[in-house]
């Protein structure tokens, strides 16, 4: 779920014809940063409204979502890992499971892990980009992936901003997932998904004991941004439990996320109901606590807000 500044077209002068938009290229659609290692093939490119879109199927069969040249979901096992993260640590932590609502997740693999859950009603997926979720629907390796979950009956997905929609919506949720980019300078609209006046709004669209989720970025690489996300969220007068999955072994990254709710979190609380394959009891034990070297960089935290580009800032740094 992204958002991009408009295409600005200029006039050198009143005689100057408006300058054509350049052709794009392979790089706009796969950054040479996130390009695959080996021989790949790509599937797919498209053009939407909100950004430009790549699936690139692997040698060994996996595909790859790009969304403005980088990797958003695909079906590879870190994809598993990072779902499994984001959605049972709030999910364990609620009172009840019963309606949730996903803010971005147009892959559906974050819903298929919410609706392991028998005692969910609704699952909402809000995604400003029909495009997403169309291939969350119905590209067969993403379908096979998440296991069908954006055509489940209890899933009703909705294309809108995630904020906008929130506004106007009267609704009360049990869980509330936010899995959206990083904001950026490419994309300061999301920075209204991050900031202290929608998560007040979030506070009080939580029914008594609701949990919201948010994905922080890499703590490895910006432990600055996952700082700035958390003193934010206590701004917003929420209680926060962060924590993070450290795959650096096999990825090279070490994932933060933070649980937030209006009442205190404790995470001797958690108690994960249904079978998972990547949190076990040793790894949950380790996800809650965090290294010296990202606690020093506690003080460098700052507060974003609709009217700062602070996480945008820290993004460009890095």
């Amino acid at each position: 779920m992204t958002y991009k500044k408009a295409q600005v077209i200029s006039r050198k002068s009143n005689n100057t014809p408006l300058t054509k938009p350049r052709a794009l290229s392979l790089r706009d659609y796969i950054s040479k940063d996130d390009e695959p290692d080996g021989k790949y093939k790509i599937l797919l490119r498209m053009k939407t409204p909100y950004q430009r879109i790549a699936v690139v199927e692997l040698k060994n069969g996996k595909v790859l979502v790009y969304g403005d040249g980088y990797v958003m979901f695909g079906t590879t096992g870190d994809d598993n890992i990072w779902a499994e993260s984001l959605v049972h640590i709030p999910m364990a932590a609620a009172k009840k499971q019963q309606n949730v609502l996903m803010i971005g997740g147009g892959g559906g693999i974050t819903t298929r892990e919410v609706l392991r859950y028998r005692g969910v009603n609704t699952v909402t997926v809000v995604d400003i980009d029909s495009k997403m979720l169309d291939l969350g629907r119905n590209l067969k390796q993403l379908v096979k992936f998440n296991k069908g979950s954006l055509s489940n009956a209890k899933v009703k997905t909705v294309i809108r901003d995630g904020r906008a929609f929130v506004e106007k919506s009267q609704m009360k949720w049990d869980v509330i997932i936010i899995d959206v980019p990083e904001p950026s300078h490419d994309s300061p609209g999301l920075s209204r998904l991050y900031s202290r006046e929608f998560f007040t709004l979030l506070k009080n669209r939580l029914t008594t004991g609701g949990v919201i989720s948010i994905a922080c970025s890499m703590i490895s690489e910006m432990p600055e941004f996952c700082w700035s996300v958390i003193a934010t969220i206590k701004a917003a007068g929420l209680y926060v439990l962060p924590y993070h999955y450290d795959a650096r072994k096999k990825y090279g990254e070490d994932w933060c996320f933070c649980a937030a709710s209006n009442k205190p979190l404790a995470s001797s609380d958690l108690n994960i109901k249904i079978s998972t394959r990547y949190l076990t009891s040793s790894k949950l034990k380790s996800m809650f606590q965090f290294s010296s070297k990202y606690r020093r960089k506690w003080s460098r935290r700052k507060i974003q807000t609709d009217n700062n580009k602070v996480l945008a800032d820290i993004h460009e740094r890095y």
